[in-house]
């Protein structure tokens, strides 16, 4: 085999230099018929146009044998045959979600040999490859129109809450045109949180994209009916309240909602990995919110804008679509009072105000709260628990009873689950006298002020002097009147002294005694 140099000097000293086939076969040592074939070869492909065919120049060409096509002895038509209508069985199981149960390359090399073929593993796996790449799937690039669509996805979130593991769930809208993004976690994926997740996410983009987008979850989807799906009746009631409307992915095409698909794993990436320590729930919504903020104030990857102000655009295009009140997210349920004062929702006891036993109330539970009334009247207030076999208890609900039954106080489930500066009061200065302990719990739940009553037992646990008692905490809860005026140019330790001797001086003159014990 001669060189690509020496073939062109072969054809530049007989097409420029204007030398013979016999010249120039003895001056550069080769055989006659070589040099001919090689000018025969250019004299042909100079006649032809090769700027539209995937060819390149004569001249250019290296020299190459001739590639011999010989017949294959091992995959021979039949089994070419044969594996074609394997790969057909895998596509029917497919179709019928049997996916576990496809043939393997494996499987498919072990049937033929069963069946006689004598065919090594490497020919079948290169013929499979060959025939799966003409079915490859062509993907369509979209151009996403402002204000037209917006996805939603959800996500698995694992947290450390007070120092406990658990798993929540990240529900995510992503805008396509501008890739404004919208996050909220939730302990669940019921049909509450789907819509409360929706009304949020309108409340905060201030308009209603035309179309949402959704895979086959089942809050979504109701059942399949051949190639039909039937969409849940509380998306059909949020989708008429808001008026937009649903388009569902195929079963498995995530890619047909790639925006917010991504989205998932990049915004639980960028809020979750490097924090995922948080004292409550509330704290870890407040981070996820000032990650989203974050995000949504970069530039967009392609137009070069930042994404709030593209969302903006979004806003006006979609003008005057949000033109109703907030949709309703909640459940309406009648329970009757039990023995203990609660009602039984979802698994979950939830206290209920004295004086109601045996009595039915209504109940209206969202994602986040639980309000039970009874006759109109909203009588109690709980945030929901998604756990099981929980007891919500408010110990306000059960004052009177304590009354009768004082010596069931401290190991109540309401103590326990009283905010922490009650229980700890209790603990440190009401052991053993619980009657005025609840004289103090009567003030706070008339008054509903018990950041006044801890900052009146921070004050009288200054002098220690001073003995505490629920009178004293009460009588300076209740003097907000009383205030010292400030005295110009004096330091701030004169003016704190000022305010203690005035307080002082009040439970003097309210006591009339000499002594204060």
């Amino acid at each position: 085999m001669i060189s690509l140099e020496k073939k062109q000097k072969v054809l530049i000293d007989f097409h420029q230099n204007g030398k013979s086939q016999r010249t120039i076969a003895k001056e550069l040592g080769m055989s006659r018929n070589t040099v001919k074939k090689y000018i025969d070869q250019d004299l042909l492909a100079r006649k032809q146009d090769t700027r539209k065919l995937p060819i390149s120049t004569n001249s250019v060409m290296p020299p190459a044998y001739k590639k011999r096509v010989s017949p294959k002895k091992a995959l021979t038509k039949s089994a070419m045959r044969r594996i074609c209508e394997m790969l057909k069985q895998n596509k029917q199981k497919r179709i019928r979600n049997m996916h576990k149960q496809q043939l393997k390359i494996v499987d498919i090399h072990e049937k033929l040999l069963d069946e006689g073929f004598k065919i090594s593993y490497t020919t079948v796996r290169n013929f499979i490859s060959t025939e799966e790449k003409r079915h490859r799937e062509v993907f369509i690039r979209q151009k996403p129109t402002a204000g037209q669509e917006i996805e939603f996805d959800w996500g698995e979130v694992k947290l450390f809450i007070h120092n406990k593991y658990r798993k929540y769930s990240l529900a995510l809208f992503t805008l396509p045109y501008s890739n404004q993004r919208f996050g909220y976690l939730y302990e669940s994926e019921t049909m509450i949180c789907v819509q409360d997740v929706h009304v949020k996410c309108i409340e905060y983009l201030q308009f209603v994209p035309a179309v949402f987008t959704y895979d086959n979850m089942r809050t979504v989807v109701k059942n399949f009916i051949g190639t039909e799906r039937e969409i849940t009746d509380g998306m059909k009631n949020l989708s008429l309240h808001y008026q937009f409307k649903i388009r569902l992915c195929e079963p498995r095409k995530g890619n047909q909602k790639g925006h917010v698909e991504r989205s998932v794993e990049y915004v639980r990436r960028k809020a979750f990995s490097h924090c995922d320590m948080f004292t409550s729930l509330e704290e870890a919504q407040q981070h996820l919110a000032q990650t989203l903020q974050k995000l949504n104030s970069r530039n967009h990857y392609l137009k070069h804008i930042p994404h709030h102000e593209l969302m903006q655009e979004e806003r006006q295009s979609r003008e005057g679509s949000l033109s109703v009140a907030a949709f309703d997210v909640s459940e309406l349920h009648e329970f009757r009072v039990d023995k203990y004062s609660t009602i039984t929702y979802r698994q979950n006891h939830y206290s209920v105000p004295e004086g109601h036993v045996g009595e039915y109330v209504k109940i209206k539970a969202s994602a986040e709260q639980i309000l039970i009334f009874n006759n109109g009247e909203c009588i109690a207030k709980h945030k929901r628990c998604w756990q099981s076999h929980q007891w919500i208890m408010d110990i306000y609900h059960y004052l009177q009873t304590f009354e009768k039954k004082k010596g069931a106080l401290a190991q109540s489930e309401c103590l326990q689950q009283a905010p922490i500066e009650i229980k700890r009061i209790y603990q440190n200065h009401y052991i053993g006298n619980e009657r005025d302990f609840l004289a103090l719990l009567f003030y706070v739940k008339e008054n509903g002020n018990l950041e006044k009553v801890l900052k009146a037992v921070n004050q009288l646990k200054k002098n220690q002097r001073v003995q505490l008692t629920t009178e004293k905490i009460i009588f300076l809860a209740e003097q907000n009147s009383v205030t010292v005026k400030p005295v110009q140019k004096s330091d701030e330790v004169a003016s704190q002294s000022i305010e203690n001797l005035s307080v002082i001086t009040a439970l003097f003159d309210s006591k009339k005694i000499e002594v204060l014990h």
